[in-house]
Parts: C-alpha cells; sequence; structure tokens
C-alpha cells in the first residue's frame, strides 16, 4: 500500500474553483475531520493539490460524501488532470436523480459511461471508493457505496487531452453535497476508516517566529493575512497537534500542508516541513520547499516516520509535534 495523496480541507483544494468549506452538523464526522467541502454548483472543476509523487493511470479514491440530493446529471467526485476541467467522475444518472452513474468530462462535453442498477441516492456521511484500473481505451472502473460495489465498467474511460490523473476533481452538483476525509492510494481503500485531520492547538516546543497567533493560522477557512514569519535562516517553530480519534488503527501515511510565500528581497527563501517527536526533529525526503512570491500551499507527504526511520504506529501521533524550518 502506497498513499498517493490525502485531504480534507480548503488548504488542499481550491485550484480553478474556490474551496468552499462547509462546518455545518451532519456534513462530515467531527471526530475525523472539522470540515467538509462543497462540491461546486457553477465555474470551473474544483481540483486537490497535484499528487506529490506525480501522475498515474491506476488508483483507489475513496471519501466521505453527504448529500441531501444532489440533481440528475451531476458529476460530484473523481480523477482529474490539474490546470484542466477535466476528469473522470462518480456523478449521478442523466434522468434519474437516486442514482449514481460513471461520468467523463472533457471541460466541455458530459459523457456518462454506466449507471447503477440500483438506487443509492440520497446519502448520508457515506464511504465513497471509486477503483481506476489502466486508465485509457480498455480501463476498469469500479465505484463501491459503503464497500458495496454499485458500478464497474469496462471500456474507454478516455477524456480528450487527458492521459493520466494527478489530482482530486470535484465537478458539479445541484444543492447541498459535500466530501471529507478524501483518500487516494495504489491499493484498496475499503477497509480504511478514514483521514484523521490532527489540527494546531498551540505552540509546540520551539517557537522562533514572529507573531506567532496562533488563531490567525488554524483556521477551517485558510487566510493569508497575519502570518507568522521569519527572516533568520534555520530558525524553528513547532506546533502541538490534537490527539488520533479514539480506536486502533494502521498509519498509510502524514502530510503536512502550510501556506507560505516569500518576500521580495528577504534572505529566506525556502521551508522544510518536519517533526519533533520527543525532543528528536527530523525532515523526511522532499521537505525543503522553494517558495514564491505568492501564496501557494506546501504539502509534505511521508510514508514512513522521518524520526524513526520506520513506518509509523499509532504511539507516533499522540504527543507529536510539528515543526517548519526556514532556510535561505
Amino acid at each position: 500500500m502506497s498513499v498517493l495523496w490525502c485531504g480534507g480541507e480548503d488548504i488542499d483544494f481550491g485550484n480553478g474553483n474556490a474551496a468552499t468549506v462547509g462546518v455545518g452538523a451532519g456534513s462530515f464526522r467531527s471526530t475525523f475531520a472539522r470540515c467538509a467541502i462543497a462540491v461546486p454548483t457553477s465555474g470551473n472543476t474544483e481540483t486537490s493539490n497535484q499528487f506529490p509523487g506525480g501522475a498515474v493511470t491506476s488508483a483507489w479514491l475513496a471519501c466521505r460524501y453527504n448529500s441531501s440530493g444532489p440533481g440528475t446529471n451531476a458529476y460530484l467526485f473523481g480523477a482529474g488532470l490539474f490546470g484542466t476541467n477535466s476528469g473522470l467522475f462518480i456523478g449521478v444518472d442523466s434522468t434519474t436523480a437516486t442514482k449514481l452513474a460513471l461520468k467523463k468530462y472533457d471541460g466541455t462535453t458530459l459523457t456518462q459511461l454506466a449507471s447503477e442498477s440500483g438506487t443509492s441516492l440520497p446519502l448520508t456521511l457515506a464511504r465513497l471508493d471509486m477503483q481506476i484500473v489502466s486508465y485509457g481505451v480498455s480501463a476498469t472502473v469500479n465505484i463501491y457505496v459503503n464497500s458495496g460495489l454499485v458500478i464497474t465498467f469496462t471500456g474507454d474511460v478516455t477524456v480528450s487531452g487527458m492521459t493520466n490523473f494527478n489530482c482530486v476533481a470535484l465537478g458539479r452538483s445541484n444543492g447541498n453535497n459535500f466530501i471529507s476525509e478524501v483518500m487516494v492510494a495504489t491499493d484498496d481503500l475499503r477497509a480504511w476508516p478514514g483521514l484523521a485531520t490532527m489540527a494546531l492547538t498551540g505552540a509546540g516546543t520551539t517557537n522562533n517566529w514572529t507573531n506567532n497567533t496562533f488563531s490567525n493560522i488554524n483556521g477551517t477557512s485558510f487566510s493569508d493575512s497575519n502570518p507568522t514569519y521569519t527572516n533568520v535562516n534555520a530558525t524553528l517553530q513547532e506546533y502541538n497537534i490534537t490527539d488520533l480519534p479514539a480506536g486502533t488503527f494502521n498509519i498509510g501515511a502524514v502530510k503536512i500542508v502550510a501556506r507560505a510565500t516569500e518576500s521580495l528581497g528577504a534572505a529566506v527563501s525556502k521551508v522544510e516541513l518536519g517533526y519533533n517527536s520527543g525532543g528528536s526533529v527530523a525532515y523526511g525526503a522532499g521537505a525543503t520547499k522553494t517558495m514564491t512570491l505568492a501564496y501557494a500551499s506546501y504539502e509534505q507527504l511521508d510514508i514512513t516516520n522521518p524520526v524513526t526511520s520506520a513506518t509509523w504506529v499509532q504511539s507516533d501521533m499522540n504527543g507529536l509535534q510539528l515543526d517548519i524550518q526556514a532556510l535561505t
């Protein structure tokens, strides 16, 4: 199993169409997440940040989905190509609003490839899983609701100009439709309980940056105003985070995401995203991010714990601190 990407807040999405956060009761699982993301009702396809390992042609995609009814011909959640409106989607049948469907969209034309024989919609905090095998002219796509197979399709799923996929795409809906706990991996995700967002709770052990007002950097809707900052090389800023939800878990990966920018003429031009575990600080491969003069979301996905160089275990998490280092 290899996790390709995960996320569930507006800092993880918002490419192509501004992400709208849903915090209403029942739109997400409060034990795992802080909010949900609304499926757009107009504008461009909304995409996640790109998979850090690059584009793929086979993967499992999963999310929690909550809907009071998306309306016919919606295309909701699936695999996309970053920088475009194209994608392969779990959607809604073109004529029957209670049936899920498999759809593809090239930015202009929406095509339905298959529809379920039963009726799954509406859904309340349901688990949706989409398996894509060998995206192309002879692909196989399976769609599951709460682990039960509802659609299987074998054939041509190609979208014009899209030879692979490198992000999660949210298409178009009618009404209140929310997704949360989004995961992408190489293998079957159906047995995975979900994605836990371990949000920042306060300052950690080392606090060397300026304007470290915690409430400025920890909202469910991100803001680029009043940031914490430094212009001194090798200075650290650390944060405590919430504990895992109750239960026993295997941990497939840990992801850090931060909004950051370089100021014009500043000495510091990079940030490094890592961890403080029991007083030991370490950074995974590729953790140094070169900033630009515009704010962007920078992600670090670690399959193993950089502090121990071993697979993440549950005891690593409670007490873990996030660490960010400024570099020239």
